[in-house]
């Protein structure tokens, strides 16, 4: 399992990518607040192999450099 549906610190929804320790990404959006349901059935999605991921590795922010 990759992908993970987690309960932000602010009470909203995100999947989470496990390999890369970030929050993951579909069609350049930020999969972040979401709503339980929404987090839980993307994760599925995706770790099913019906979403796939780019291949390319994220870009750091310049803050965590």
């Amino acid at each position: 399992m990759r992908f993970a549906a987690m309960q932000d610190p602010c009470d909203q929804w995100i999947v989470y990518d496990l390999i890369s320790a970030l929050p993951a990404e579909l069609g350049g959006r930020l999969l972040m607040g979401l709503t339980r349901s929404e987090a839980e059935e993307i994760a599925e999605q995706a770790n099913t192999g019906f979403i796939r991921q780019p291949t390319r590795p994220p870009v750091p922010h310049p803050g965590f450099a």
